[in-house]
């Protein structure tokens, strides 16, 4: 996170701090639905829009190719696991997140491969419709795009019964990365971002306390006492 611009800071300080929080937790980094949607409403949160995608993928790396996917498009299977990749997009900041690439034998067991992938997007508004890769030192990243009509094959009728899940999850992913970036190290930056909200954010919560329960991550006015939530500042 210390090299990144102010425009990339709040989106890698996102992805980071889940992938971290999936390594305290003991879980895989293997779940691209619910790691993306956690994500997109953690951005919601600061004022960007984003969007998930499914989409093919090669990956090549630790001596090994392999295209992942099925060769007819992403899809559920009969077990209700998701035979295809998913991506997020945030037009606004014209990058993309793939926050469970390092699920993958192809990924090394390497500092370089366990960052956070953001990178830019191919196209001007999104994935476009050619492949592309993203080099990460020691593996390559290929991603195939899929025809419009698949790129919400990552969907099904059991996601909207965990919206409620992912909203709250990423809410308190929300507020915790900012209390980092209030930090010392990234608050000058973080005021230079050009995301409008993010920088409400900072001035209406630059001196406002922590508040950290069961009930989520929160904030609160250090003269009143009076507890905020991110969604509460206009």
């Amino acid at each position: 996170m210390a090299p990144a611009a102010a425009d990339v800071l709040p989106l890698l300080a996102l992805e980071a701090v889940w992938l971290w929080n999936m390594a305290e937790d003991g879980a895989a980094a293997a779940h691209c639905v619910d790691g993306c949607l956690t994500l997109h409403y953690a951005l919601g949160e600061f004022g960007l829009e984003s969007r998930v995608e499914a989409i093919g993928l090669r990956i090549e790396g630790n001596g090994s190719r392999t295209l992942y996917g099925h060769q007819e498009g992403p899809r559920y299977n009969a077990d209700g696991s998701f035979d295809g990749h998913a991506v997020l997009v945030v037009p606004g900041a014209g990058r993309f997140m793939d926050p469970t690439i390092q699920q993958y034998a192809e990924v090394p067991d390497s500092a370089r491969a366990m960052l956070p992938l953001v990178a830019r997007l191919p196209a001007r508004t999104g994935l476009g419709d050619q492949p592309f890769g993203v080099d990460r030192g020691d593996h390559m990243v290929t991603y195939l795009p899929v025809p419009e009509h698949q790129r919400q094959a990552w969907w099904s009728g059991v996601t909207d019964l965990h919206t409620p899940a992912y909203r709250k999850a990423g809410a308190n992913l929300a507020a915790n990365v900012f209390a980092m970036l209030r930090l010392d190290d990234f608050r000058a930056r973080t005021a230079e971002s050009p995301y409008p909200r993010l920088r409400n954010l900072l001035a209406a919560l630059k001196d406002a306390e922590i508040v950290a329960d069961g009930r989520g991550f929160r904030f609160a006015d250090p003269v009143t006492g009076k507890e905020i939530w991110l969604a509460d500042v206009p």
